[in-house]
C-alpha cells in the first residue's frame, strides 16, 4: 500500500510542475492567443514579414493592425470578424484602397471579445459606407488588443 501511495504522490508532484511549465509557456507566447476549440473567427491577413523592422516599414500606411509571431515570422492582421460575408467586405475594403489581403480562420474562446465582436459584426453587416467600415475595423482591432492580447 505504501508503495502505491508514494508513486501516486510523485505522479501528482510531476503533474503539477508540468502543468505549471506549460501555462508559463502560453503566457510568454508572443503571437495571437487562439485556441483550436471555440468560435471560428476570420482574421484578415495583410502580410507576413521576416523581421519586426520589415513589418514596421510595410505597415506605415495602415491605421491599425495586430500581429503575431509564429516560427520567427510576423503575421499582420488588419481585420477580425465572425461572419464570412463581413470578412469578404473587409477584403474588398482593403482592395479598394490598394491593399491585397487574405482570409485566415482561427478559433478563439475569449467570451468577452466574442460578445463585443457580435455587436460590431451586426453594424458592419448592415453598412456599405467606407468610412463606417474603416471605423468598425479599427474599433475591433483596438478591442482585440485590449481584451485578448493585453487581457483587459
Amino acid at each position: 500500500m505504501k508503495k502505491y501511495l508514494l508513486t501516486f504522490i510523485i505522479a501528482l508532484i510531476i503533474g503539477f510542475f508540468l502543468s505549471n511549465f506549460f501555462l508559463k509557456q502560453y503566457d510568454a507566447y508572443e503571437g495571437i492567443k487562439v485556441a483550436n476549440k471555440g468560435d471560428t473567427l476570420y482574421f484578415i491577413q495583410y502580410g507576413v514579414f521576416s523581421t519586426l523592422e520589415s513589418l514596421e516599414e510595410n505597415t506605415i500606411s495602415l491605421q491599425n493592425y495586430v500581429y503575431s509571431k509564429q516560427d520567427n515570422l510576423y503575421y499582420v492582421y488588419v481585420g477580425i470578424t465572425e461572419l464570412k460575408e463581413n470578412a469578404e467586405k473587409i477584403v474588398n475594403y482593403y482592395k479598394n484602397i490598394g491593399n491585397e489581403t487574405i482570409i485566415k480562420e482561427y478559433g478563439i474562446t475569449n467570451k468577452n471579445f466574442l460578445g463585443l465582436l457580435e455587436n460590431y459584426d451586426t453594424v458592419l453587416k448592415n453598412t456599405n459606407d467606407e468610412t463606417a467600415i474603416s471605423s468598425i475595423i479599427n474599433q475591433v482591432l483596438v478591442k482585440y488588443e485590449e481584451v485578448v492580447i493585453s487581457g483587459g
